[in-house]
């Protein structure tokens, strides 16, 4: 009962310092939360020192320490945590502080470092925006705030607006932005209107919203915090409204500042990348086939197909993915005495994989270390020469692998993949053998992939199969080798 007094005390204390209505407020204005730590603040007063210093100084939020919520907020120290998880409590501090965006980092001490979390809440204290966690090998408040830091700007870029319309009159409108963030006169804008926002199934996180182009215009006066402008061209019949957004378009002629592209690919980079990819590659290479009896026979030629990889991230750190590939060659006798010296081969993989994704900086598009497991099937398609002892084979079973992604530049990234199945059955499409004493299968794969734009990265990879089967009696082994460079795009969506 208490803390229940204590809890609407705190709302009603609020209260007084808010505005009568809650209208929500802009992304671009931002609330630091008392940082929580497990060592009684030793570590979150200091990362808190170093944060709001960071947010003053920056340009993307529109920062002020707020004493009077600060100094109320300390008067409930020894049930804060519990406070700042109750959305009306959130909410009505929000509204005293105009934020949209409040920022929650907590650090737990563990064995070797500390979890540091960072969580970024829409005004109603219930939407979330942002989120991110890792854990770091020092408790140093300095390393602390600049991994805080470094999510906080990509953050940034997920914001869908420059700014917000905060008033209108007639074709002219007023807006948020001003020579703070990089606004000048002539400045070209666009203007839209969210309709419905859309949010992770699983993870309840916010990863786009539904919008509707108004118009577009041109500033025509800006100052240090706001700027004018007029509407210049209207889409449909609707017209401007408070709240609306506001993006940049086009940077004055002969200023040293980016691009119209440049700066879309960056304004809009985290509006990417929520739910998975597809990818897709063409295929060229070599393949083989050796059958080793009393002698060594072996035929192999050049192979190509394509292949189709859909990736889905169910939640930050688990994904599930699905490989399909088709190839085709003529292969030709290369070793040994083939009574048919050529034949035709058609392939086939099948790959149903669920993952786990580590990231070691705790970047979803820095480095990623995953692990993952699922089932493969490689089918080898020949035609069938009961002399030569060759016919179409197929390795299938439990698969299990690891993949690593390094980026060594901002649009560039190497990769580097292993996986092999477990103990593979192997099948005949023709019983030429009896059954195998052991058969192993595994694939390696190293690459490199270049981000074109947000939604799409170019990729290139060199890949090696390896199919063995052993006998006891009949053949010794059958051995089907192919190796093959992949090029193609990759898909973000």
């Amino acid at each position: 009962m208490l803390k229940k007094i204590k809890l609407i005390s705190l709302i009603l204390i609020t209260l007084l310092y808010s505005k009568a209505s809650w209208p929500g407020f802009s992304q671009r204005r931002c609330m630091l939360m008392p940082v929580k730590d497990s060592v009684a603040g030793a570590i979150g007063y200091k990362v808190f020192e170093e944060l709001e210093l960071y947010l003053k100084e920056g340009t993307w939020c529109f920062y002020e320490s707020n004493s009077g919520i600060l100094d109320i907020l300390s008067n409930y120290k020894r049930n804060l945590n519990a406070y700042l998880e109750n959305k009306d409590v959130l909410r009505t501090i929000a509204e005293k502080v105009q934020a949209g965006s409040l920022i929650k980092v907590s650090i737990m001490s563990v064995m070797k470092g500390v979890d540091v979390k960072v969580k970024i809440l829409a005004d109603n204290g219930s939407d979330i925006y942002f989120k991110e966690e890792t854990r770091l090998d020092s408790d140093d408040p300095i390393i602390i705030a600049q991994t805080v830091k470094n999510w906080l700007d990509v953050y940034e870029k997920s914001i869908p607006y420059d700014g917000r319309i905060i008033g209108v009159l007639g074709d002219q409108f007023t807006t948020d932005l001003g020579h703070g963030y990089g606004a000048y006169a002539q400045n070209q804008v666009q203007i839209t209107r969210p309709i419905r926002k859309k949010k992770h199934p699983l993870l309840k996180e916010i990863v786009g919203w539904e919008t509707q182009i108004i118009g577009n215009g041109k500033l025509f006066h800006v100052s240090s915090s706001q700027s004018q402008g007029n509407i210049t061209q209207y889409e449909n019949r609707k017209k401007v409204n408070v709240d609306d957004w506001v993006v940049l378009k086009k940077e004055i002629k002969g200023e040293n500042k980016k691009t119209n592209d440049e700066y879309y690919k960056e304004i809009n980079a985290n509006s990417f990348g929520k739910h998975g990819t597809i990818a897709l590659h063409a295929t060229l290479g070599t393949g083989s086939d050796t059958l080793v009896d009393t002698t060594t026979k072996k035929i192999g030629g050049i192979v190509f197909g394509i292949d189709v990889v859909a990736e889905i991230w169910a939640t930050r750190d688990w994904w599930g993915s699905l490989e399909l590939g088709r190839s085709f060659g003529s292969y030709s006798k290369e070793e040994g005495v083939l009574t048919s010296p050529s034949n035709t081969f058609s392939g086939s993989i099948f790959k149903l994989k669920a993952g786990y994704k580590y990231l070691p900086l705790g970047f979803f598009f820095g480095p990623q270390i995953d692990a993952f497991a699922g089932y493969a099937s490689y089918s080898y398609g020949l035609d069938t020469s009961v002399t030569d002892l060759i016919s179409g084979v197929t390795f299938s079973g439990i698969l299990f692998g690891v993949r690593g992604t390094l980026p060594i530049h901002k649009l560039v990234k190497i990769s580097l993949q292993l996986d092999f199945i477990f103990n593979p059955a192997f099948a005949q499409d023709v019983n030429l053998y009896q059954s195998p004493s052991s058969t192993s299968n595994y694939h390696m794969e190293i690459g490199g992939s270049y981000v074109y734009s947000p939604s799409m990265t170019y990729e290139l990879t060199v890949g090696y199969i390896s199919s063995n089967a052993n006998f006891k009696t009949g053949p010794k082994s059958v051995m089907l080798k192919n190796t093959d460079v992949k090029i193609g795009a990759v898909f973000t969506f």
